[in-house]
This record gives C-alpha cells, sequence and structure tokens, in this order.
C-alpha cells in the first residue's frame, strides 16, 4: 500500500519560470511509534542563493555545468493546512540536520497538534510557489524548454528502529548535497500541469496521460502515477515526438530468453514481460538519432527485465534535451528519463561513439536501482549508481558488443573503461565504497566509490561465484527487495542466502575498506621437463643412469648388468622421447595491494 498518496495541480508560466499551485497529500504512519512532526524536502532552495549547502559545496558548477549567474530558483510555502483547518505554515521550522548551515532551507519540519498514530493517516493542502533556476543540477528551464525536477514539496521518510541502519525511530531527511541524489516513499501521484497553449502534444510526465483540454490559450494535462516515488515532467514548444512500443514477442530474441532462462536455472515462461509505451521527445536537430534511442530502450527494457524482474509501468517517457539544457540530461525519475546526444553522432564515423546508447540504457536501468529498489542514495549512494553501472555494461555489451567507442582507431572496450573508472588515485582509495554521499573526499571520490568501484566488485563477484550463481543471487536481491528501501545489509544477506557463500571477508574488504585489490604476476616460466639424472632408489631398489644418449641404460646388444634397472622416475622414462615429456611452468603472484584474496 502507498505511504503517501499526492494530487497537485499547478500551473507553469515560461515568461517567469514559476510554478504556481496546490499539493493535497494524505500521508500514512507505516512505523511503529506516533509521529509528533512532519518533515518535507524544499530541494529547490539548494539553488536559492550562493550559501546554501549545495552552492557551497558545488562551487556553482555540477558535471561540467556551471550555473548561471543570478538566475536563482526557489519554493516557498504559501500556507499548509491540516484536513481540520489547523494552520502549520506559522510553526514552520528550517533545519540543517547535517551541517547546520543557518542558510540552507532544504529541509523543513513542522509540528503537529496531535502525533499521527501508528497506522493513521494525516492530511493537508499546501499552496506552494516555485521558482525553477537555469537549467543545472537536474532541473530548470532554458528559454522555452523546462525540465521540472524536485520541483513540489516532498515528504521525507520516516523510518523505524533498524530501518535503514536507524538506531531509533525518526525521519530520514538530509540536505540537498551536491554530491547526492534522493530518498523517499513509495506513493501514488495525480498530477494536473497547465501551460500555454504552444506546448499542446509537447509535454511528458511520469505516469500515463489520462485527460486533455485546451482553453483560453492554455492546455491542460493530467496524469496519474502509482508505486512511485517522485514526479517529474518537460515540456518544449519544438520537442518531435516519436511514440514506440516495446513488445516482447517482437522485441525478445528467443535465444536470448532461453539462454538467460538457463543462467537463471528458470523455465523461460517465467521471465515473460509487458509491454510498454515508449513516448521519446526528441530535438529536431537529433530525430535521425531517434532509431538509436529507441533501440537503445527497447535492449534496455529486455536486458534489465529478462535478468531482475519485468518493468512493472505500461509507460516510460524519454527526453532529449536541447543544446543548453544540457544540465537536465542523463537524469531519472520513475517511468520519466533524461538522455542526451549530439547532432554530429549522427554523421557516419561518428555513430560508432556509442554516447547516446550508453546513457540511454544507465538512466532506464535507473528504474530499477533507484526505481523500484528505493535506497537511500543520500546514505549509500552505490546500491543506487554501481549496481546499475554493472548492469549497463551488461545489457550494452550484449545488444550492442564489447565496445563503447570505436572511432579513428581509438577503442574503448566496456568493461575496461569502467576499471579504468574504478582505480584509485596514487595515494590509494581515501573512502570506503560505504559513505555518505557529502562525507566523500571530493566530487571524484563521490563519482568513483559510487559508480565505479562498486560495479567493479559485482564483475569480481561474479568472477568469485561463477556467473549461474551470480545472477540468481542478484534476482533474488531484487526481488525480495523492490519496492522497499534495502540497505548494504540486505544486499549481502541476500547475495549469501541465494548463493550459500559466506562472503564477510569479501564484502568487508570491498565495500567497507579502503584496501585495494591487485595481484601482479610477477614472474612466468615454463619448460619442458626433463629427466633427473643421476643413481636412485626406488623401493629400495637402486636405479643407475643411462649410458647411451637413447637413455637405454645398456649399450647397443647388451643386457643391463645384474642388479641395475632403467625405471620410471619423476614423470617419464630414461628412454622417453622430447614428445612425450610434460611442459613445467611456474607462476610467482604477488600481492600489491592490502585486500586479501584467494588466487587460483
Amino acid at each position: 500500500p502507498p505511504i503517501h498518496q499526492t494530487r497537485l495541480v499547478v500551473a507553469y508560466d515560461p515568461e517567469t519560470r514559476l510554478v504556481t499551485g496546490t499539493e493535497r497529500l494524505r500521508w500514512r504512519n507505516d512505523s511503529a511509534v506516533a509521529v509528533p512532526d512532519l518533515y518535507f524536502h524544499h530541494y529547490l532552495n539548494a539553488f536559492a542563493n550562493e550559501r546554501s549547502t549545495f552552492m557551497r559545496e558545488s562551487g556553482g558548477q555540477l558535471r561540467g555545468v556551471e550555473f548561471a549567474e543570478r538566475e536563482w530558483g526557489w519554493i516557498e510555502v504559501e500556507s499548509l493546512e491540516l484536513a481540520d483547518g489547523t494552520d502549520l505554515k506559522s510553526v514552520e521550522e528550517y533545519v540543517a540536520p547535517d551541517d547546520g548551515n543557518p542558510d540552507d532551507r532544504t529541509v523543513a519540519r513542522y509540528p503537529l497538534p496531535r502525533p499521527v498514530p501508528p497506522g493513521g493517516w494525516i492530511e493537508m493542502e499546501i499552496a506552494f510557489t516555485a521558482k525553477l533556476p537555469e537549467i543545472f543540477a537536474r532541473t530548470g528551464a532554458h528559454g522555452e524548454y523546462v525540465l521540472a525536477g524536485q520541483w513540489f514539496p516532498k515528504i521525507a521518510v520516516f523510518e523505524d528502529a533498524g530501518e535503514g541502519g536507524a538506531e531509533e525511530p525518526g525521519w530520514n531527511a538530509h540536505q540537498f548535497h551536491a554530491h547526492s541524489e534522493f530518498y523517499a516513499d513509495f506513493g501514488d501521484f495525480d498530477v494536473t500541469l497547465t501551460l500555454p497553449e504552444r506546448y499542446r502534444g509537447k509535454i511528458g510526465a511520469t505516469g500515463r496521460r489520462v485527460a486533455e483540454s485546451v482553453a483560453d490559450g492554455r492546455v491542460t494535462e493530467r496524469y496519474k502515477a502509482r508505486g512511485v516515488h517522485d514526479f517529474a515532467w518537460t515540456a518544449f514548444p519544438r520537442f518531435e515526438v516519436v511514440r514506440d512500443r516495446f513488445d516482447p514477442a517482437a522485441d525478445v530474441p528467443e535465444e536470448l530468453l532461453a539462454r538467460v532462462a538457463a543462467t537463471l536455472g528458470t523455465a523461460p515462461a517465467e521471465l515473460a514481460l509487458s509491454p510498454v509505451e515508449i513516448e521519446l521527445f526528441v530535438q529536431p536537430a537529433n530525430l535521425a538519432q531517434a532509431d538509436r534511442y529507441l533501440a537503445a530502450t527497447k535492449a534496455a527494457i529486455r536486458g534489465y527485465g529478462l535478468r531482475l524482474g519485468a518493468y512493472p509501468y505500461p509507460t516510460l517517457t524519454v527526453v532529449d534535451p536541447p543544446l543548453g539544457g544540457y544540465g537536465s540530461g542523463g537524469m531519472e525519475y520513475p517511468t520519466f528519463i533524461t538522455a542526451g546526444t549530439h547532432p554530429l553522432l549522427a554523421v557516419p564515423g561518428f555513430r560508432r561513439m556509442m554516447f547516446p546508447e550508453v546513457v540511454t540504457v544507465h538512466e532506464f536501468g535507473h528504474q530499477f536501482f533507484q526505481g523500484m529498489i528505493a535506497s537511500n542514495e543520500f546514505e549509500e549512494s552505490w546500491i543506487d549508481e554501481g549496481i546499475n553501472s554493472y548492469y549497463e555494461n551488461v545489457v550494452m555489451e550484449e545488444a550492442f558488443g564489447p565496445w563503447s567507442v570505436r572511432f579513428m582507431g581509438l577503442e574503448m572496450p566496456l568493461w575496461e573503461s569502467l576499471r579504468s573508472g574504478g582505480l584509485p588515485p596514487p595515494d590509494g582509495y581515501r573512502d570506503p565504497v560505504v559513505r555518505p554521499a557529502w562525507a566523500y573526499y571530493d566530487g571524484g571520490a563521490y563519482g568513483r566509490n559510487s559508480y565505479s568501484r562498486p560495479a567493479l566488485v559485482l564483475r569480481h563477484l561474479e568472477g568469485v561465484l561463477g556467473g549461474e550463481t551470480f545472477h540468481r543471487a542478484m534476482r533474488h536481491f531484487f526481488q525480495t527487495h523492490r519496492f522497499s528501501h534495502p540497505t548494504t545489509e540486505d544486499f549481502e544477506r541476500a547475495i549469501e542466502e541465494s548463493s550459500g557463500v559466506e562472503l564477510d571477508w569479501f564484502f568487508d574488504q570491498a565495500l567497507r575498506s579502503t584496501v585495494t585489490l591487485d595481484y601482479a604476476v610477477r614472474s612466468l616460466t615454463s619448460r619442458r621437463e626433463r629427466e633427473p639424472d643421476g643413481v636412485f632408489w626406488v623401493d629400495g631398489r637402486r636405479i643407475e643412469p643411462a649410458d647411451d644418449e637413447e637413455g637405454d641404460g645398456a649399450a647397443e646388444g647388451e643386457e643391463p648388468a645384474e642388479g641395475t634397472e632403467t625405471a620410471e622416475l619423476g614423470t617419464g622414462t630414461a628412454a622417453a622421447e622430447p614428445s612425450d615429456r610434460r611442459w613445467v611452468s611456474r607462476v610467482v603472484v604477488y600481492r600489491e595491494g592490502d585486500f586479501l584474496h584467494p588466487v587460483e
């Protein structure tokens, strides 16, 4: 059952970048204790001024995109009333639980007149105004283009003792940091959007479009989404809209289905996938690449779905941002992803640079990790980004081959590219993989330990367990914890349960330490084995060395002297032909790093 039911009715003005409207929220306390207050995320306030925690940590730039000077974004609650008329706006309090920053307004607390009992519901109506920044950090507007992410007052997650590692019941509500993403409960959304009429037919959003109307020069669209933890939308009058459909009967080759079923040890019928309606919003200059986006989308629906479980939603929206809007590219929301390409990649020769495919597969993969495995990205980003990066490479290799780039003699294999990204800096890893996102040494450490390094850990674990055992264990983890908030401990427990292998020695080093796994072959020699020379005794009998080149122990035409033998020693006889002799190889493996690991 949903933790919340959220209905949003809003209008967007592209001239001012303002979103105004109301949010009707019904929230359920699914904990074992009474809840005395409510916590909300006001993420857009990260872009309100240069003193917010996000801006202090990022320096006004993220993923190569700089914040546009003075193009601030913010969100403000105009009113918040409970169903009985109680005013909560008057007791609104901004808190900074992570760093105490008095200028950060990304987490708000509202004390309640009466606690919400276990299993109880509370209803409220919120009037709010949000100003979107110039496109930055996955959200905002650029001209007439808008990508609204984390744009409304969003209730935080209340955890029982023991959930998510919480020692006691309470709200898990972290500030918006430069190197962190999000954490939210599952709910049902009903969202009505009103924009100028020129946006008609060019609006995309989380969920399914259920209604559309035009009046007084404005278009209104309504969307519904069940069992999701967020809602995002986009609009741009110059979008080209391409519609397609993932059809399991046509888009899942029988050979692939049989191969994955064999790996998982299950009947092919148990891996059945569902149809998905695909809506691609693409820039006119990139329309020639629509087939690349769609092929990658279908490969991802197929590749993730067969291995982990079917994508459960009926729709998927894929967005290709315009030039100037790249800061909103490469991001995931439930049933809604943003990708990114460049017109140059449609030119022959450049088509072998697989960037549109890679980003599409990766962002779709977030429908599983983070969409259904709604882990706490603030505290354990690797469960989302790292696991997804592993499967991204699996799907890319399966659908498009082992190369991410083949251009003018440059060849970049998928797995080697991932390995290069996961290598430690010269002075070694400064952080373990499992660490709050804002606590990593720097942005490079966040990326390394959230994406590449944990993906390599999984690639290595696949080698340790073997492909069949590994993939069955990963499916067990996903099926056990989908639509919940699993932790690193949940992951480890699920892998050990399914595989039957005790792996503390591996996980403790790979995820919770800074040791480096680095074994080198120091030397390797191979030579033909020759028969040993000299006098030997075998079972009390003396064996004399051979006297002739043939090694038969006697001169031609003579019998061996009485009391002596020519017998088998070592691996052959004294008369063995060189071609019958074995090779002896000697390998010295040296542990360069501190990660202790069996070596075969």
